[in-house]
């Protein structure tokens, strides 16, 4: 088993001499899993299950089959050390536990909370993911662990038409916008903290490390188109947010984000800065980078983004000025511009002519079954965190 960046770990591992460890054991748990095996029979008592590798009557499903570890379910690792699927007891809903370190992240439960709380939770413009559990880990009173939905990136799936693009941008606008209104900014906007709800677009939650298999590994998952099934987006990871009082000055010292184009992260004269204008730059950052630039469906909204991503953040729009224009932009299209294919940069010719056929023939019939050009989910989720 090749893990880049382990063997000089090895040696301070004080898990190293247990049987399941990687190098005594192809497939084996590194040291960052151990912490979850440890806390499997705590997390099932309190109606959460894991995968099976963590359990502690695990034995390599590969060690009695002709397979090879990554072939197997139980052989794939977390994609991050501090963030597990877990299957819900008591309904079987799959769901995300995140382990925080307090000390790292001390204001990340305290706003998470917040969000997730009515009248906020109960909002349908609240697009924060919901909360829903804190536990206590009962080996280190520094560890918290919040449950959450589990949900996957938005780009791994690909999106068929103009509309089909801004619904998402205009929800991911809806929930910046409701979270600068109650006075949070995130601070750390970028792709790989904005997920979406697997379902209805798949027919059931994917498997964490392969998202065209079902969660259990045994079945392909089936994919719909959004406009078929239109699904919620969500804002996560609020481990860098900053949650103002009313009437308090909007600014603090400059947390460091994914982000790193963020004019302020260069200027050494704003240590301290306005995070609103921060948020507003990263949203419009992502949007650039991620599906303007590598699409040939969106040049529209250059102008727009190009105003969000000023270096003065002075001269940036806030969010509620950047939501208006957004929804001009997207109110001017016609209901063809909306229903016209979403065409990427790195398609290749008989395939860009494959598409845009197949393209035809989905569009007639979508129109024949009265789907809206924009799909925007009917239900809105209640997420209040239980008392």
């Amino acid at each position: 088993m090749d893990v880049p960046g382990l063997q000089e770990a090895e040696k301070d591992d004080p898990h190293k001499d247990h049987p399941l460890y990687w190098t005594n054991t192809e497939g084996g748990l590194v040291e960052e899993e151990f912490f979850w095996r440890e806390h499997q029979q705590w997390l099932a008592d309190h109606g959460y299950m894991l995968r099976p590798r963590y359990r502690q009557d695990w034995q390599p499903s590969w060690l009695k089959s002709n397979k090879l570890y990554f072939q197997c379910e139980d052989g794939k690792l977390p994609i991050r050390p501090n963030i597990m699927a877990a299957t819900r007891i008591s309904d079987g809903r799959i769901v995300t536990i995140k382990q925080v370190e307090k000390s790292h992240t001390p204001w990340e439960e305290g706003v998470i909370r917040f969000l997730s709380s009515d009248p906020l939770a109960s909002d349908p413009h609240n697009h924060s993911i919901p909360l829903y559990d804190v536990l206590q880990s009962p080996l280190d009173n520094t560890i918290t662990f919040l449950v959450m939905p589990y949900l996957i990136r938005i780009h791994k799936h690909k999106y068929a038409t103009v509309g089909e693009a801004l619904e998402c941008f205009r929800q991911l606008f809806e929930g910046l916008h409701f979270m600068h209104h109650n006075l949070v900014a995130h601070c750390d906007v970028n792709l790989v903290n904005v997920l979406m709800d697997p379902i209805p677009l798949l027919s059931e939650p994917p498997h964490p490390n392969f998202p065209k298999r079902s969660f259990d590994f045994k079945r392909k998952v089936k994919e719909h188109t959004r406009t078929e099934r239109p699904t919620r987006y969500y804002i996560i990871d609020f481990g860098l947010s900053r949650k103002f009082s009313p009437g308090q000055e909007l600014i603090a010292p400059v947390s460091y984000g994914g982000d790193k184009s963020v004019p302020e992260y260069r200027d050494a004269s704003r240590r301290v800065s306005n995070p609103f204008a921060i948020d507003v730059y990263c949203l419009g950052s992502m949007i650039q980078e991620w599906f303007v630039d590598k699409s040939r469906s969106l040049d529209f909204l250059k102008p727009l983004l190009e105003e969000m991503r000023r270096k003065a953040p002075e001269e940036r729009p806030t969010i509620d000025e950047a939501f208006k224009h957004f929804e001009e932009l997207r109110l001017s299209l016609s209901e063809w511009t909306l229903r016209s294919r979403y065409v990427y940069r790195n398609e290749f010719f008989p395939g860009r002519m494959y598409r845009a056929c197949r393209h035809v023939v989905r569009t007639v019939k979508y129109i024949r079954r009265g789907l809206p050009a924009l799909p925007t989910p009917t239900a809105v989720p209640q997420h209040s965190l239980p008392s």
